[in-house]
């Protein structure tokens, strides 16, 4: 189900009480919407999951929030075809060829998902990737990286290709190079390496102008990075982006309707941030601008979700040292560049996935509930009313892996580790 326009809430309301003739109609329907997030649109456009009217989602590799690949008549994910309509839950996925976590997963416009390097055991990366065909729900290896990597980025570029960047190498330091996907040619070829800093654990985002913005990251485990580049796809060139207010190492970018970029969290040398910051993509001369109100709780290990309504969930978080792991939520309102409480997870976690449903609802998946527990195989629903609800677990716990929305109505689950050991095996969700 879609997320309801105002005019829809009211006529629901009306429904509901019976009572039209003297209901305050428009008292009635903000406090209705205001008490729901997420829940009401402005009567804008029926909206697709990144809310920008468009209901043919797809991106670099976490959720919908991208170009699609135009849909068929068919389940690609091995569905019923003719717009039929699989059970809901989780559902039994071929495992990879190779075990990954630290990788990137990217759904193109062929149908196949992308998933790229990572690492096996410990920090060694690999430069192997592999393409998922959800139609067949098989595997088959896809070309090698020039550059063994994990902890990078991979964008799904407006051309079709993807865009790789930076991550760690073969002897586990950051790196400043990038690489392009041709899918047609199935092939890699070197891209311009990124200045102003070799990083892993950084953050990119595709913008409206075409660019990719990428930012912060670190070259350690112990500082961050507060440098940001602009990658431009026609002449593979980087230009700066100007300098993030603090360093953000393991940060979140989320792109709003409206062209700006939150920078959300991360850490540096002081500790998880409880700030955020934004880059306008209309005003790109005008760089970084802080905001004045600030989170609650420092975010590392968080998620970062736009919801239809354009408020920003951001959930989970390691904060402190020796570190604690947060069931908070919170959520950011960009109309009033301000941040709201939600009601708390049902469990603690960091390095988990979120992912966005068409629904207004999201998926969160897996990660830490603790700093030294064993990851978590549970799952649960942020729903439109703001409440959070357990769903059917995960086959297996999983902490660092990816989750990627597809065409057909389904998230897929790739990879991560169980805590003892680095996965190979995927599962999917049906909302």
């Amino acid at each position: 189900m879609k997320p309801l326009r105002r005019s829809t809430a009211l006529g629901l309301l009306v429904l509901s009480v019976h009572l039209a003739a003297c209901l305050d109609v428009d008292e009635a329907v903000d406090q209705f919407c205001n008490s729901k997030p997420g829940a009401c649109l402005d009567d804008a456009s029926d909206a697709g999951p990144d809310g920008n009217g468009s209901l043919d989602g797809g991106n670099d590799g976490g959720g919908p929030h991208g170009g699609g690949d135009g849909g068929s008549d068919a389940g690609t994910d091995g569905g019923p075809p003719d717009g039929g309509r699989e059970s809901p839950g989780w559902k039994s996925v071929a495992p990879m060829q190779t075990r990954r976590t630290g990788h990137t997963a990217t759904k193109l416009e062929n149908g196949r998902v992308l998933v790229v390097g990572g690492s096996s055991a410990g920090n060694t990366p690999t430069n192997t990737t592999e393409l998922y065909t959800v139609s067949s729900n098989s595997w088959s290896p896809g070309p090698d990286l020039g550059t063994a990597r994990m902890d990078h980025t991979a964008t799904l570029l407006p051309n079709g290709k993807v865009l790789v960047v930076g991550g760690r190498g073969p002897g586990g330091g950051a790196l400043n190079s990038a690489e392009i996907y041709d899918a047609d040619a199935n092939e890699w070829t070197p891209a311009s390496p990124i200045p102003l800093g070799a990083r892993a654990s950084h953050a990119a985002v595709l913008l409206p102008s075409r660019e990719v913005l990428v930012a912060g990251g670190g070259n350690s485990h112990l500082d961050g990075l507060n440098t940001s580049a602009l990658y431009h796809p026609d002449t593979d060139s980087w230009t700066d982006a100007g300098s993030l207010n603090v360093k953000r190492n393991v940060l979140t970018l989320t792109l709003l309707e409206v062209g700006v970029v939150v920078a959300i969290g991360g850490f540096n040398a002081a500790g998880a941030e409880t700030t955020a910051e934004v880059y306008d993509s209309n005003q790109p001369e005008a760089g970084w601008r802080p905001l004045l109100a600030q989170m609650e709780y420092g975010r590392h290990g968080h998620a970062s979700t736009l919801l239809p309504s354009g408020r920003i969930l951001v959930t989970g978080s390691l904060e402190g040292s020796p570190g604690r792991v947060l069931k908070a939520a919170e959520l950011f309102h960009w109309s009033s560049t301000s941040w709201t409480h939600e009601t708390e997870m049902m469990e603690a976690r960091s390095f988990h996935t979120a992912t966005a449903l068409p629904s207004g609802e999201v998926l969160i998946a897996g990660g830490y509930s603790s700093p030294y527990a064993m990851p978590r195989a549970s799952a649960e629903i942020f729903r439109r009313d703001g409440s959070w609800e357990f769903i059917a677990p995960m086959s297996s716990a999983r902490v660092n892996h990816t989750a990627t929305w597809l065409e057909s109505g389904s998230v897929l689950i790739i990879g991560g580790t169980d805590g003892s050991a680095v996965l190979n095996t995927a599962e999917r969700y049906v909302p």
